[in-house]
């Protein structure tokens, strides 16, 4: 079933508060890149010029729950943050 951000993610799938928080962040904001940053602000609450890997684990956790298809959608863009694109396709 296709939302208006790409499919929906299965109701017996088990994320985090956090991964879920990511995850929804991502998909309202399509195709724009969120900074890890901007990311750790909003989902953490930290402050900036914090220096953590705590989004690329959360997003490698993410990635590995959604499996191959969704998990696709997903965009890295080296050194900057992450990208969630609806279509799959790569929006650079």
């Amino acid at each position: 079933m296709e939302a208006a951000t790409g499919p929906r993610v299965e109701p017996a799938l088990r994320l985090t508060r956090k991964e879920a928080a990511l995850l929804e962040i991502l998909q309202r904001h399509p195709s724009q890149c969120l900074s890890r940053n901007h990311l750790l602000r909003t989902i953490w609450g930290y402050q900036d010029g914090v220096r953590s890997r705590t989004v690329d684990v959360h997003i490698q956790r993410l990635r590995r729950k959604l499996g191959p298809e969704l998990s696709a959608r997903i965009m890295t863009v080296f050194r900057n943050g992450y990208i969630w694109n609806p279509n799959g396709a790569n929006p650079l």
